[in-house]
């Protein structure tokens, strides 16, 4: 069980005492006398020291983005520094890289989760400098250990911004009030508004007041500018020099070699096609969305600003589909559309969860609960939820599976822990959290990586999980749910009158789903075409030129004047160079859709082949392979562009 009350000094502590009774458990087994080295005396002991040391420090780790005192995040920032930094350290050991070689030559990697478990630790060994030669070894090892440092301070640097606006009364007329009340009011009536993604959909899609809108927006995209940019800066050369030290041209080309895109043509080329075939419909959105301004303003020749998207979307669909964003909200308190979602992966999953009391996460508002096999009882794992912000918070919405489902040494399998972190906008007093429908599709998202954490029975710790761009596919294939009116129904509960969604309206939200989409997705391949220009153009890069110049290229909207979104965009630490994925897995999530579609979306019969096929292997198998078994064939690509209503891309 995880202590969440560590203080600094428990923290440093803990973390010394971890990584040097695990350098003590890396030197028994490189230096062992053995005769010949074997999955059994090797490996297995490597795997198990690597995994107790993430285990036995998760508590340390994740009060980095759960604890509300600063000093206790940067020492838990620090740790996470330190491990990494061993890591780096034994990853590039050429002992290790010998041993990992022996093991391979012995052929006792037998079984195919061994086999994998083998090919992933050789492979990090080769990607970590192993094989390099001196000094060139030494000098990978330095570059590892500052790019995981400045990694952490990036994201630190993100948790600290406490950005803030205020706004007049006159401003805030039309607001939500649970936004209102947690915002601290002026003397003169007016607001401060915090400026973080818990406020931003609410504030830019109710803002009436253009000024208000631009000023927050500039805000938001400029957070953490000062301090970020010159990591960012710093970060992106020295992964540059860590690909040139292996071979690669770029970083891109060293992170896509190990991964199913295999080679940046192959992304860029996926993106470009995408982009292309989408642009003239993101236009005349763009155009609907300035036709719309110009009646509300007055003005017949308006064009749209970035901190107009957000609001007259909000608007086209309130005036065109009758879909009001803060009229859905009250379908939609928070402990019902919990209650629901549990329910709905429950019948399709065939596992049950029961709610732990008293609970032991990090605040009393975090909720537990524990997952059994709706068939066995067996325990599966546990999993918290901790959605609604507090001061210091990590700021985004993200699963985190901290404590990783492994056979243990005596033969006993370990349940793993999760983590969903969210922030809704904390209730007024005495009412419900509301939910707007794409928050619920947010939590339905992230508690599909909550249950893929949850329901893998891979026997090694390191098979959990999904390679980068496969990863979001099952998260993102689940989104679909929260669109079907049945399923509708069941997640909806007027805060005053208990009733679900009426027919009629779910109707109008079906017709919208899709609003502005060619716009929304552009806006993704430019995301993603920044992070790969980033990684491709070396060391000098203007990241905010670069961001400028892709926006023009790839968006009907310009990047607007002033502001650094580069300074705050997380993703580019642990998805650089991989951000392109969100879109690339979507194409496997759509795919592996069409079998619910047929079967039922709570069919316990194809929701088992899911969990079977695809959940429970993880990492052992290819994802590839994963698809090809669950689907009785490979994946095509039909179904992904036919949501735009384009032909698929040929290769």
């Amino acid at each position: 069980m995880v202590d969440w009350n560590l203080s600094v000094v428990d923290i440093n502590r803990n973390c010394a005492s971890e990584i040097a009774a695990a350098t003590t458990r890396l030197e028994s087994v490189l230096k062992s006398p053995v005769k010949r080295r074997t999955f059994r005396n090797t490996l297995m002991p490597l795997e198990d020291m690597a995994s107790d040391l993430s285990d036995r420090l998760a508590g340390e780790q994740m009060l980095a983005f759960v604890s509300t005192d600063k000093d206790v995040r940067s020492a838990a920032f620090a740790c996470q520094s330190k491990t990494g930094d061993f890591a780096a350290e034994y990853s590039a050991r050429p002992d290790l890289y010998k041993a990992l070689k022996a093991v391979k030559a012995s052929n006792t990697a037998r079984t195919d989760a061994a086999k994998k478990l083998l090919t992933i630790w050789l492979n990090g060994s080769i990607r970590s400098g192993a094989g390099l030669p001196e000094p060139q070894r030494s000098r990978f090892i330095e570059l590892s250990k500052k790019l995981n440092d400045l990694g952490n301070k990036f994201g630190e640097n993100i948790g600290n911004d406490e950005s803030t606006i205020t706004i007049t009364k006159a401003q805030a007329a039309g607001l939500p009030s649970d936004l209102l009340a947690n915002s601290k009011q002026t003397a003169d009536g007016g607001y401060i508004v915090a400026v973080n993604e818990s406020t931003s959909s609410q504030f830019m899609e109710n803002e009436r007041d253009s000024a208000a809108r631009k000023t927050f927006y500039i805000t938001y995209n400029n957070r953490q500018a000062q301090k970020n940019l010159p990591i960012l800066h710093e970060a992106i050369g020295v992964r540059d020099e860590l690909a040139h030290l292996l071979g690669y041209p770029t970083w891109a080309a060293y992170v896509l070699a190990d991964r199913m895109a295999l080679r940046p043509e192959r992304v860029t080329s996926f993106l470009s096609d995408l982009d292309q075939k989408l642009l003239p419909k993101a236009r005349e959105e763009l155009a609907t969305l300035a036709s719309l301004k110009a009646k509300d303003t007055g003005a017949p020749n308006a064009t749209i600003d970035a901190w107009d998207v957000v609001y007259y979307d909000n608007m086209l669909n309130k005036t065109k589909y009758a879909v009001d964003t803060n009229e859905i909200r009250k379908y939609f308190p928070a402990e019902h559309t919990i209650d629901a979602v549990l329910k709905i992966y429950s019948r399709v999953l065939s596992v049950n969860f029961a709610r732990v009391t008293p609970g032991t996460g990090p605040n009393p508002d975090v909720l537990e609960y524990a997952v059994n096999d709706a068939h066995s009882g067996k325990l599966l794992g546990t999993f918290y939820l901790d959605l609604y912000p507090r001061p210091g918070k990590f700021s985004h919405f993200a699963n985190f599976p901290y404590v990783g489902a492994r056979r243990m040494p005596n033969g006993s399998y370990r349940p793993p822990v999760s983590m969903i972190i969210g922030n809704w906008s904390k209730p007024a007093p005495g009412k419900p959290s509301l939910l707007s429908h794409s928050e619920v599709e947010v939590f339905f998202h992230e508690f599909g990586h909550n249950m893929a954490a949850l329901l893998t029975t891979a026997p090694y710790e390191t098979l959990g999980g999904f390679k980068r761009d496969f990863v979001e596919a099952p998260s993102q294939m689940l989104e679909n749910w929260v669109w079907d009116p049945q399923i509708l129904k069941q997640l909806s509960a007027n805060v005053d009158t208990g009733q679900p969604l009426p027919d009629a309206l779910i109707q109008k939200m079906i017709a919208a789903r899709y609003v502005d989409n060619a716009y929304f997705t552009t806006r993704q391949i430019m995301l993603a075409t920044i992070d790969m220009d980033y990684h491709t153009e070396g060391p000098n890069v203007d990241t905010t030129a670069v961001w400028a110049k892709v926006a023009r290229e790839t968006t009907p909207l310009p990047l607007a004047e002033g502001i650094h979104p580069e300074a705050a965009f997380g993703h580019l630490f642990g998805y650089d160079a991989g951000y392109y994925g969100y879109l690339w897995s979507k194409v496997y999530a759509q795919d592996m859709f069409s079998a619910f579609k047929q079967g039922g979306l709570e069919s316990p019969v194809v929701g088992m082949r899911y969990r079977q096929d695809i959940l429970e292997p993880a990492q052992t198998y290819d994802a590839d392979t994963l698809v090809k078994r669950f689907l009785g064939r490979p994946m095509r690509p039909d179904a992904f562009y036919e949501e735009f209503g384009i032909e698929a891309a040929r290769t």
